[in-house]
Parts: structure tokens; sequence; C-alpha cells
């Protein structure tokens, strides 16, 4: 589990909304009243109902999607799936790797002096485009990308596990201190699935 930040999302709300509903035969009106609410994308579900032929036109005319079942979990199965597409997903950090400030040395660049976090990776990788936040004490104190990774001299895209690295970050305003530790992940898009029971 990564530090908990700012940028943490909540799981995504889904309300499904029953528009109207009948028993017997299918009535027209609910066809047409799906078809003039276009803002519902309502979806009409008939169980152990036969549809005329001439409301199926209606229906495909009215670009209303009507779902005919005989089984009542094949139908709630359905409406589940039906749900769990219109969730939608969320964002969660993957660790990537993370290290330890040795100390904060300043280097020269373009005439300026900007601060250079020296570190040591401890565990995974450092990759130089992903993304960084810095732990202190337990909390977040910075989160953004790199300007710079190195490996003595040299520019690198990578740091593997036990090695030490220059890093600088793209706020040249913030400064590290010994003993920070700076998280590497990136962020993947998470699926969700409803949790609706029918109650049978």
């Amino acid at each position: 589990m990564l530090p908990r930040s700012k940028k943490d999302l909540q799981p995504p709300t889904l309300i499904a909304k029953r528009f109207c509903f009948s028993s017997g035969l299918l009535p027209w009106r609910q066809v047409k009243r799906a078809g003039t609410n276009k803002a519902f994308n309502a979806v009409i579900f008939a169980f152990n109902v036969d549809i005329p032929p001439a409301l199926a036109v209606e229906a495909k005319q009215n670009n209303v999607e009507v779902k005919r079942h005989n089984v009542i979990y094949i139908l709630v199965d359905e409406v589940k799936q039906l749900i769990n597409q219109k969730i939608p997903t969320t964002q969660q950090e993957e660790l990537l790797g993370e290290a330890k400030v040795l100390q904060q040395f300043l280097v020269s660049e373009r005439k300026k002096k900007v601060p250079v976090a020296g570190c040591r990776c401890t565990k995974g990788t450092l990759l130089r485009q992903a993304l960084y936040k810095v732990i202190r004490n337990d909390q977040v104190v910075f989160e953004g990308k790199l300007a710079s990774m190195k490996h003595l001299r040299d520019e690198v895209t990578s740091i593997k596990n036990d090695t030490e690295c220059g890093i600088r970050f793209d706020d040249t305003s913030f400064d590290v201190q010994a003993g920070d530790i700076v998280v590497c992940y990136k962020l993947v898009d998470v699926t969700h699935t409803t949790e609706w029971d029918p109650g049978f």
C-alpha cells in the first residue's frame, strides 16, 4: 500500500434508476417514454412475455433496446453486467520502486544552483518517466515528476535496486532531507463491479 495523499480517488458511485415497470404485455407507452427520454439511455427488460413484432419495430426505430428473458437468474446476471459496464474506472497507484535519500547537494545548471537528491534505490526499480512522491515522517511532502536522473555522471532512464543515483525533481523549490523515502509509482486503471443483490 502506498501512503495516502490528496490525489487518492474515492470508489465510484453509480445510481441505477428504475424508470418505470409494469406486469403483463409490454406497453407501447414504455417504449415511447424510453425513446423520448434519450438522456436516460434506458433498456427495457421483458420477463416471460412476448414482444409483438410491431412493438419490436417501434423500439428499433427509437433506438430502444429491449431484452427478453424467461429465466430470472439470467435476467439478473444481464442487469448486473449492464450496471458493471456503466461503472467508471478509477486509477490506483502501483508501486515500482523506492529509494532512501542520503543527502541533498546543489549543482550548477544554467548559472543557477538547483537541488539534487543523492539516493540509494532500496526496492524495485526507479523509472525516469514515472510519477514520484516523497515521504517524510509518514507524510507526503512532495508529488510530481523528475527533471533528471543520473548514475555517476550519466543521464539514465532507470535505476535498479541497491544502486546509488542523483535525482532532480521538476519543482526546484522543493528540498529533500536525509532519510526521506522516495516512492516511484504509476497509475493503473481499475474496473469495478456492482454489489447489488436482488435478494433471492
